[in-house]
């Protein structure tokens, strides 16, 4: 803390050199016991000047040091002696110190008080400042008057970090004191003080503020004050002393950029700290040395000026207020504006603003600061809300300055005044002219008064009373005013200053002034202040309500109260119990009646601007666009009628916008007044036929307005009206703003007021008019955005059935109900019912609007679409082609809805695995949709995902990437981050993500996903049970296979919930449940969800359907897992006969079919004709996805395994290495099927001994998968399988056992004990220990592995088998001949039933036995 005092003059004979004092009287120091530490004390001059008019003293805080404090760590002086007198060299520094430490683990510590400190510095100072002036509090409740003299000296204090109010780590600092007080003597009475609201602090704190106010009463000058606050945290620690605490409501408030450690110390001149503190001293020291005061001993001076000088009159009807908070900024331009015109010019500002938002308490508080700041300054006080009160204030001034003549009821006092003011002998004056709010007042004619019409001088009564206020140089004006044209009028354009509300900080200070509440109570605080706008009446209205009825109204109470209702805060701000006695008499009526007085003088003056007001507050209050007011009316009748609601501040026009904007409380207050003058139902009617009128269709075209009368079209829509016509333009309204939110991707509110339009249709048209079963269709159609099918059928039905009776089964609007039925029940799955709808609409347009009518094309558009569901995507084609021809005839090339023809083609052309000629659609549509709509257009950004879903098809993941990440970027920005829409290319962008094996931001894209639909959609949408079933694929991918399971399985109750347990999504789910459980090595389970999958496809979608045929496929994976290899190759069979008959023979998907019965064929043992299918799907590929797709590198690696099982290794070397570069450069050296195909080509290097090579690439492929999958996924343990296999052959039977017990480890942790592949893991361990020579560890390890196949896979698999086989081997090892033959003809007879009897795997046991047979 610094201390600002003013120097005296030095007595006769010295010279300010002359009064300093000795050295031996300036400091005191501790000598001798060393447990004693050594602390400066007392006063230590830094810095004199032979001119010094001023002393500054620097004072620590608790643990401080007096010359530390001030000195940066690696400086030799602190900064007041060292930076400070460049700034301020006609003072002399001072610092002082004492011993204020609590504890101390080294020794004794002094036991003064807070109290003790005070006296020592106000003797040190009053012993070294020679003429004895000295300090503060403690000098002011002194009966000695060299003590007293302090206070009057005193001219300012710069608070740094001061906790007035407590600082909460004093608690933490006095456990520590209590703590050394075990074994050190302490002083907690200093932290005893510092504590959070300690009511010592409160008591210096009130002395304080009643010492200041005390001095400026006695006509001193008053002590300028500034609060610097910490803004950083103390590391480890936090804020030592919070904000609230380290300032004074109305006093300058400057934070430093430090922590309380670092806010007292700066390394240079440049430092914003030194800056800001060196400022205020320069400035307070600046504003001494221009005093006219002489400077021979302030308080002798002061004296001698109070009793040979009159005092100036001092003129207000209201005390100061002694909490008066912020507004600094508003002083502080007064008084630049004053001092610039101050000696040579007269001066008017005025202080223009909303009613109750703090002009006269300004005004008050300026007054009262030139009392103090200027002495010989008279203050008057003018109210100028009409004639009669304006002159009474002329007639107080009279009296107060006892103007002869003033009571001969002949004078013209306002003449009289005029003429005194301006006189220049008479001295400066200030006159505040409050509420001078009406021109006519002021600038009309006076002919008001009793005495003024008994006054001789007719003449000038009619004068305006503006023209009796002196524009002479010795006189100011203040003027508050409501209405800037009056206050413009008065004082002139460039000298208006605007209040505003106040700001967070100032609004939460004022409450707290009435109301104190601490730190659980700040953010309720914080809440009622945002509530009440930042107003001041409104804020110390209700604080002065919560005060009357404490306790049982609090801060919380109050805000409950408020937000509950309308009427209730209409109630609380109407409240005629509260007073505010610093309000002039005819004012001090309630909040919401404050701006109730500008709307009756509109209303006198302005009827149009009232009436524009009044409809004004029905929309909402912000963003009210200008042509929903004006209607019919001119331009200049409406500048005329909105000019005089922006002057009186009660509405503001929004920068940059034709829009308006009002205060809420403003909008309560004015349907008050409207209730009050019976008019409110007249302005709702009035503002709901506006709005009927403005709201368009809600079509993308309408976006725009939409958007902007949203808010207002919700307003209105909460009146209640009864006559028919405005039930019926309320339901307009609706109808039009649910459309709009259903674009939007709003469904749930979209229902909500689509709903109110079927109801006030309905209730006044009657269910069956036409446009009551628009209003009900437009609802079908958001219940079928909401996953609400079967409610959505529904409506259709009505609505067809209705517009069949009233309209005929051929007019368009039956037609349209046809097709929007149709489009429910494909949302249903009812895929064939859905396509009779669509040929029902088409052809009754065809009739009735011709073949070529827009509409016509629609419905060939959606019969493409149903043609699509059914899997018949040949015919689906056809349709969209003749739509898109139609239209290009029709509408033209460059259309939306040909562009949209051309998109639906694309979308066909992939599903017909014409993946090239898809994305020369898609891109067409996009060039155009760009070209037409813009590039940032929703239906744009559809066609950006559609380029990008070819894309991904095509295997140009990094491109599909790009596409769907600016479909993304661009629908976050149009539609929002939540819309369905957004949310839709967060899955899309997941999904390629996955084709890229980045399955952990897949994850984090997935989760978004869920997290959006389930709050936009709900929980159970259709959508959303879709998310749960994405995210259920990719925990699958990384390996979570429980996890999986159980999203899947939700997925699944969901869809048989929502959709029920046949429709097509809900028999996907089956499948992927069946996926799950497979990779869990639940065959069995698994087994029978994909023969449920296939049952209900086939019945669903027909026995030729693309997905029933992908069904037949999945099924066929399973019986592969339960080594069913016949039935798995012939549901294998089945499926390609089908989808070679339904997508034809090189269909991507097909050469997906001819692939896996290839690896079927394998598995039994067929290795040429497995071959032979894996090259027809290898050259298939080839042409039609390219030499370079993944899936065609795929087919590589596939042929690979089937030439390496023939032990065509060379050949297999070369398929594996061309799959492994071109993966390689397509996806990328870590991509999971690039790791996949290391991991063969290592494997085929074993086959060919080459061991060390083979090594190296499971190595590579065991850390790729470690990165990328972590360590634990299953694939990651089947490459550290794969290296142990290799270290076996290597003959490192100790590292290869250490990687085979990890990888048995991991699969029990992650797969389970019985899972397939966790035994497979423990029949390579039995094989390394066998090589190991421990044959019986090696039989136990082969006999677990039995059991556990035996269990889970049967006693026929080939699995299982192989396990008798291994067991025979241990056994045979053991010498156990007779138990090894039985195993090995067990395993024999198995096989050859199983695989058959030339299977290799039957010659490999028939050999095993021939073997233990001759031992």
């Amino acid at each position: 803390m610094h201390r600002l005092f003013r120097r005296g003059k030095s007595p006769a004979g010295k010279t300010p050199d002359d009064s300093s004092v000795p050295a031996t009287a300036s400091t005191s120091t501790f000598v001798s016991n060393s447990s004693v530490k050594s602390f400066p004390l007392g006063i230590k001059l830094l810095y004199k000047s032979v001119n010094s008019i001023v002393d500054i003293i620097f004072i620590h805080g608790r643990t401080g040091h007096r010359e530390k404090t001030w000195r940066m760590k690696n400086a030799t002086d602190p900064w007041p002696q060292t930076l400070l007198p460049a700034e301020v060299s006609n003072a002399r520094i001072l610092t002082f110190g004492y011993d204020a430490y609590a504890a101390d683990w080294r020794g004794m510590v002094a036991q003064n008080g807070i109290g003790n400190h005070s006296m020592n510095l106000l003797t040190a100072v009053a012993t070294y400042r020679e003429d004895d002036d000295t300090a503060l509090i403690s000098s002011q409740q002194r009966p000695d008057r060299h003590l007293r003299n302090i206070l009057e000296s005193t001219r300012g204090i710069v608070f740094l970090g001061t906790p007035h109010h407590g600082s909460g780590l004093a608690r933490w600092a006095e456990m520590l004191a209590k703590s050394i007080g075990l074994i050190k003597q302490t002083n907690p009475q200093i932290l005893q003080v510092l504590q959070r609201d300690s009511e010592v602090l409160a008591r210096i704190q009130d002395n304080f503020h009643v010492m200041v106010r005390a001095r400026n009463q006695q006509g001193f000058r008053p002590i300028e004050i500034a609060c610097f606050y910490e803004e950083l945290p103390l590391p480890g620690i936090g804020s030592v002393v919070p904000l609230d605490s380290a300032i004074l409501p109305g006093y300058t408030q400057i934070g430093i950029h430090s922590n309380h450690m670092d806010m007292t110390k700066f390394e240079d001149r440049n430092d914003p700290g030194f800056k800001a503190i060196a400022g205020e001293l320069r400035r307070w020291v600046k504003e001494l040395g221009q005093s006219k005061i002489s400077s021979s001993g302030e308080t002798a001076s002061a004296n001698a000026a109070n009793t040979s000088l009159p005092k100036s009159p001092f003129k207000t009807p209201f005390p100061r207020d002694s909490m008066f908070i912020g507004r600094e900024d508003i002083m502080a331009r007064i008084d630049k504006i004053y001092k610039q015109a101050e000696s040579w010019n007269h001066t008017r500002l005025a202080l223009v603003g909303l009613g109750g938002v703090g002009k006269s308490q300004t005004a008050i508080e300026y007054a009262y600061r030139v009392r103090d700041s200027a002495l010989h300054t008279s203050v008057f006080w003018i109210h100028a809300s009409n004639a009669a009160r304006f002159e009474q204030g002329y007639r107080e001034i009279a009296n107060e300055v006892e103007l002869p003549g003033r009571d001969d009821p002949r004078t013209d006092i306002l003449r009289l005044v005029s003429e005194w003011l301006s006189d220049e002998k008479n001295g400066r004056w200030l006159i505040i002219l409050d509420n001078a709010d009406d021109d006519n007042v002021l600038f009309g004619l006076n002919m008001i008064t009793e005495q003024s019409i008994q006054s001789n001088d007719v003449a000038s009564r009619k004068m305006p009373l503006a023209s009796f206020i002196p524009q002479t140089p010795n006189g100011s004006i203040l003027a508050t005013s409501r209405d800037s044209t009056t206050a413009m009028n008065l004082v002139g354009y460039d000298n208006v200053i605007p209040v505003e509300p106040m700001n967070e900080g100032d609004a939460l200070a004022l409450l707290k002034t009435r109301v104190p509440f601490g730190e659980t109570s700040e953010s309720e605080a914080k809440a009622l202040i945002q509530a009440l706008e930042y107003i001041p009446l409104a804020i110390t209205h209700a604080a002065a309500y919560i005060r009357m009825r404490e306790p049982r109204v609090t801060i919380s109470t109050y805000l409950q109260l408020f937000h509950e209702s309308v009427e209730n805060q209409s109630n609380l701000l109407s409240n005629r119990d509260v007073r505010d006695l610093r309000r002039d008499y005819s004012m001090r009526y309630a909040v919401i009646t404050a701006w109730q007085i500008s709307f009756n003088q509109i209303q006198e003056t302005r009827p149009a601007a009232t009436d524009l007001l009044a409809l004004i507050s029905m929309f909402d209050r912000q963003g009210i666009p200008e042509y929903l007011l004006r209607g019919n009316t001119d331009q200049l009748q409406f500048e005329d009628a909105i000019a005089p609601l922006i002057s009186f501040a009660l509405i503001r026009a929004q920068v940059g916008r034709q829009s308006f904007e009002m205060h809420s409380l403003v909008q309560l207050s004015m349907r008050k007044w409207l209730e009050q003058n019976m008019q409110l139902q007249k302005w709702r009617k009035e503002s709901v036929r506006i709005m009927a009128k403005a709201f368009p269709s809600g079509e993308y075209k309408t976006w725009t307005d939409c958007q902007v009368l949203l808010p207002h079209s919700k307003e209105v829509m909460t009146y209640v009206l009864n006559d028919v016509d405005e039930v019926l333009n309320r339901a307009t309204i609706a109808d039009h703003t649910a459309l709009y939110l259903f674009h939007q991707g709003k469904y749930a509110s979209a229902e909500k007021i689509s709903r109110d339009a079927v109801e006030g249709r309905g209730k006044v048209l009657g269910p069956e008019h036409p446009d009551t079963l628009t209003s009900i269709g437009n609802l079908g159609s958001v219940l079928e955005s909401l996953g609400r099918y079967g409610e959505a059928e529904a409506m259709h039905r009505r609505v067809l059935e209705g517009r069949e009776k009233v309209l005929g089964p051929e007019h368009p609007d039956t037609l349209t109900s046809i097709s929007h039925l149709g489009s429910a029940l494909e949302s249903l799955g009812r895929y064939g019912a859905a396509e009779a709808m669509h040929r029902r609409a088409l052809e009754g347009r065809e009739k009735v609007l011709g073949p070529e009518q827009p509409d016509t094309l629609t419905s060939i558009s959606h019969l493409g679409s149903a043609l699509e569901s059914l899997g018949r995507y040949g015919a689906a084609e056809a349709m969209h082609r003749r739509a898109l021809e139609g239209r290009e005839k029709v509408l033209g090339p460059e259309h939306p809805d040909t562009l949209t023809s051309i998109s639906h083609l694309g979308s066909a052309l992939e599903n017909l695995g014409r993946y090239g000629e898809a994305e020369a659609m898609h891109r067409r549509a996009l060039e155009g949709k760009e070209k037409v709509l813009g590039p940032e257009h929703p239906n744009t950004l559809i066609s950006v995902s559609n380029l990008g879903s070819a894309l991904q098809r095509l295997g140009k993941y990094e491109e599909a990437e790009a596409m769907h990440r600016r479909d993304l970027e661009g629908s976050e920005k149009v539609l929002g981050p939540e819309h369905p829409e957004t949310l839709a290319s967060v899955n899309n962008l997941g999904s390629v993500l996955k084709s890229l094996g980045k399955y952990e931001e897949v994850e984090a894209m997935y989760r978004r996903n869920l997290t959006g639909s389930e709050k936009v959609l709900g929980q159970e949408h259709p959508d959303t049970l879709t998310c749960i079933g994405n995210l259920g694929s990719v925990l699958e991918s990384l390996g979570r296979y429980e996890e999986a399971e159980a999203m899947h399985r939700r997925a699944l109750e969901g869809r048989k919930r929502v959709l029920g347990p046949e429709h097509p999504y809900t028999l996907t789910s089956v499948s992927h449940l069946g996926s799950a459980l497979e990779r869990l090595g639940k065959y069995e389970e698994a087994e029978a969800m994909y023969r449920r999958d296939l049952e209900g496809s086939e019945k669903v979608l027909g026995p030729e359907h693309p997905e029933t045929l992908a069904s037949v496929s999945n099924l066929g994976s399973v019986l592969k897992s339960l080594g069913k290899y016949e039935e798995a190759e012939a549901m294998y069979r089945r499926g390609l006969e089908g989808l070679e008959k339904v997508l034809g023979p090189e269909h991507p998907e097909t050469l997906a079919n001819v692939s896996n019965l290839g690896s079927a064929l394998k598995n039994l043992g067929r290795y040429e004709e497995a071959g032979a299918l894996h090259r027809r799907a290898l050259e298939g590929r080839e042409r039609v996805l390219g030499p370079e797709h993944p899936n065609t590198l795929i087919s590589v690696s596939h042929l690979g395994s089937v030439l390496n099982s023939l032990g065509k290794y060379e050949e297999a070397e070369a398929m594996y290495r061309r799959g492994l570069e071109g993966l390689e450069k397509v996806l990328g050296p870590e991509h999971p099927d690039t790791l996949i195909c290391i991991g063969n080509l290592g494997s085929v290097l074993k086959s060919l001994g080459r061991y060390e090579e083979a090594g190296a690439l499971h190595r590579r492929a065991l850390e790729g998968r470690e990165r990328v999958l972590g360590p634990e996924h299953p694939n990651t343990l089947i490459s550290v399988s794969h290296l142990g296999s290799v270290l076996k052959s290597l003959g490192k039977y100790e590292e290869a056992e250490a990687m085979y017990r990890r990888d048995l480890e991991g699969s029990e942790k992650v797969l389970g004990p019985e899972h397939p592949d966790t035994l497979v893991s423990v029949n390579n361990l039995g094989s390394v220990l066998e090589s190991s020579g421990r044959y019986e560890e090696a039989e136990a390890m082969h006999r677990r592995a039995l059991e556990g196949r035996e269990r889970v896979l049967g006693p026929e698999h080939p699995y299982t088998l192989t396990s008798v086989s291994h067991l025979g081997s241990a056994l045979e090892r053991l010498g156990k001949y007779e138990e090894a033959e039985a195993m090995y003809r067990r395993g024999l007879e198995g096989l050859g039933k199983v695989l058959g009897p030339e299977h290799p795997d039957t010659l490999t046991s028939a050999s095993k036995l021939g073997s233990v047979s001759k031992s």
